[in-house]
């Protein structure tokens, strides 16, 4: 697998081990200055939308394991088909498009919770936290939205593709295992799992539509100039 990495996909990884590296053990402070804040909190910058895409959860590996994993598999494929600087604009678009929708939906609640009538001070607190718990509304790390806008294009792609699961003794065409942790993703951003897991399911989901639609648009403009199927 690692033998056929493209340059952007292995690109993206270095950087990413790089900012995991120096955030989490050689510059601990860094990790609040790029991670994303929510734009009304003091502690939100302009380049963290950016940024935090390139940033992973500090409490161990699993995340950026994960989420470079994912892109290591479903990466390649997808710049050799539509060439590295197209790559490139989808995987951060796809990260956007995540920041966009999660904001969007924090905003919303930002919204409700002003129009309740709380005062500037105790609204602060419930959504920014106090110096005792600095993170009560949370910040977003990771590469995720940006790896689903990878996998969104990658199902449309190669729909029928098998992929396969560990612990699950029969492969999955791409369509369906991806569609339906798609599907999954939707559900949980609308809070409908009843499930508290602290995952970005709404930057989940924006990246994939992301990806989606601008791998769709490609394609139907006859960029089909490679078949991985």
């Amino acid at each position: 697998m690692f033998n056929n990495m493209t340059p952007v996909v292995k690109g993206i990884i270095i950087l990413n081990v790089v900012f995991y590296i120096g955030t989490v053990f050689l510059a601990h402070s860094l990790y609040d200055t790029f991670a994303l804040h929510f734009f009304e909190d003091s502690r939100f910058h302009f380049w963290q939308p950016l940024t935090h895409m390139f940033m992973h959860d500090n409490a161990g590996f699993l995340h950026i394991l994960m989420n470079m994993y994912v892109l290591a598999i479903f990466g390649p494929p997808l710049e050799r088909w539509m060439g590295d600087k197209k790559f490139l604009f989808l995987y951060l678009s796809s990260g956007i498009g995540a920041y966009l929708l999660t904001t969007g939906i924090d905003y919303f609640d930002y919204m409700s919770y002003l129009e309740s009538g709380f005062s500037q001070e105790v609204l602060n607190q419930r959504l920014f936290g106090t110096a005792n718990n600095p993170n009560f509304w949370g910040v977003m790390v990771g590469a995720s939205g940006c790896t689903f806008g990878v996998t969104a294009g990658f199902a449309y792609l190669y729909p029928n593709v098998k992929l396969q699961i560990l612990f699950i003794p029969f492969s999955i065409a791409a369509k369906w295992l991806i569609g339906a942790y798609f599907l999954y993703e939707t559900i949980a951003a609308f809070g409908l799992t009843g499930v508290n897991d602290n995952i970005g399911h709404a930057a989940h989901v924006g990246g994939a539509i992301v990806g989606f639609i601008m791998t769709w648009y490609w394609k139907r403009n006859s960029m089909d100039k490679y078949r991985w199927d």
